[in-house]
């Protein structure tokens, strides 16, 4: 078991130094799909997701995006990509318009005017329905939990931020990102990020706001929900202090600190031998099936990873941090689609 503990690791090291000669690695689930069917024409900047309701009974969701964005071109309508959700209502600039239909993945909306490169957009859609899941990626449902993992094996393109909220879904299309969930008390909602605010509505819910400054593709977005217990940690980074969190079931808490017991020192190693760790958190959230190396909230399986064996977890759970160290800015960029 040593020999084969070892083994994975100094595997794990060679990518440590091999990736980043390379050029920005996103993620190698599949070695050729297609590109996003609107990348061409716009170019998003920031999107606020308020999920309004997750009905973890009947699998649906209710919420609205903002997406701030400018056209690529001239444009009469604006595309933007929503995978089995149905829009209720559109908002161009905070003015209402009826113009907007659904055809596909595709959702195009307009209020009448040609936008071209020069302008900034803001778009508001309020949708709804059963989110798309396929077996391992899309939006997932687990008794009273719920989460995205955002890359799918079997779509293609296999992005699938649109499967919980109207994106560009595109490797290359970045932007930054809040994201607010609104549950009942007592349940946790996690995103990437920092927490900026929970916020009691005075109602039986709370919200629970979170942002991300660091301008990211779709597919490392992300947002879980349920009975969750925080365990925090600080790691005193090369540049800075930053806080790590692992958000997990109520019955896994005194499994965690046998689980990542090795973090600190592999977060120093690929400090001191590829970068300082540019994001704004260390995050893992257990959930149903992972993982998946969302930025600062890497979705983790309940039964595989947090589970009080230091052996085992360390070389899975550094490989996942790993990634996520590399997808900071242009540090290492894979240049074509088939390359990933």
């Amino acid at each position: 078991m040593k020999k084969i503990f070892l083994v994975l690791l100094s595997g794990l090291l060679v990518l440590t130094f091999a990736f980043p000669l390379f050029s920005q690695t996103m993620c190698n689930h599949k070695h050729a799909f297609g590109r996003s069917v609107v990348a061409d024409s716009v170019d998003a900047l920031h999107y606020r997701i308020h999920l309004t309701d997750i009905n973890f009974s009947a699998k649906t969701i209710q919420a609205n995006t903002t997406i701030n964005l400018i056209p690529k071109l001239e444009l009469y309508y604006i595309p933007l990509e929503l995978k089995a959700l149905v829009v209720d209502s559109v908002f161009i600039n905070d003015l209402k318009t009826t113009d907007f239909y659904q055809q596909a993945d595709v959702v195009r909306v307009t209020d009448g005017q040609t936008y071209g490169p020069d302008d900034t957009l803001s778009i508001t859609i309020f949708y709804g329905g059963a989110p798309f899941s396929e077996g391992w990626g899309g939006f997932h449902f687990s008794g009273n939990y719920a989460f995205n993992l955002g890359v799918g094996f079997e779509s293609n393109p296999h992005n699938l931020g649109k499967a919980w909220f109207p994106c560009v879904d595109d490797f290359k299309d970045r932007a930054t990102y809040e994201v607010l969930v609104t549950l009942p008390e007592g349940m946790t909602g996690i995103a990437g990020g920092l927490l900026l605010d929970t916020i009691d509505n005075e109602d039986g819910t709370f919200t629970w706001h979170w942002s991300l400054s660091q301008p990211i593709p779709t597919y490392l977005a992300s947002v879980a929900a349920g009975h969750y217990v925080l365990n925090a940690d600080t790691y005193a980074g090369i540049e800075q202090d930053i806080p790590v969190t692992v958000y997990t079931r109520p019955a896994d808490t005194n499994k965690v600190a046998g689980s990542f017991i090795h973090l600190h020192e592999v977060m120093q190693d690929f400090e001191n031998k590829l970068t300082p760790y540019p994001w704004e958190r260390i995050g893992y959230t257990g959930t149903a099936i992972g993982a998946m190396e969302h930025v600062t909230n890497i979705a983790y399986p309940h039964f595989a990873y947090i589970n009080g064996n230091p052996g085992l977890v360390k070389s899975c759970w550094c490989t996942v941090v790993a990634y996520v160290v590399w997808q900071q800015g242009n540090l290492c960029h894979r240049r074509r689609y088939s390359s990933i």
